[in-house]
């Protein structure tokens, strides 16, 4: 009997974990704009484009290059690195988040 109800009690607990882990990616996902004080996540296959003239490592790219992104690294569950495709299809690996926030916006794919 005992051994029924803890089972049964994992089973619950087990579920409702599977559901906040769904709804949480499915925030994620969602295209909504981040709230205040919120920067916006970047994800895989996103362009960017380079608001001003910018120097990623040896890289100097001017206002205007785009650059895409081909993967991104998690650090305690955010993104902290980035690697970016250049035009030319040079790939810079491991490029500090913070550096693209600063200089890159996401690129309007509706204008192309």
């Amino acid at each position: 009997m005992r051994a029924r109800l803890l089972s049964s009690l994992l089973t619950l607990v087990a579920a409702s974990a599977g559901l906040v882990a769904t709804s949480s990616v499915a925030r994620a996902d969602t295209p909504d704009a981040p709230s205040a004080g919120e920067p916006r996540e970047f994800g895989v296959g996103m362009y960017l484009v380079a608001m001003e003239d910018v120097t990623l490592r040896d890289a100097a790219l001017s206002k205007g290059a785009r650059i895409h992104v081909t993967r991104v690294g998690l650090q305690k569950g955010r993104v902290a690195t980035v690697d970016v495709e250049l035009a030319d299809g040079h790939v810079l690996k491991r490029v500090a988040v913070d550096a693209i926030r600063k200089a890159f916006v996401v690129a309007d794919e509706s204008k192309e």
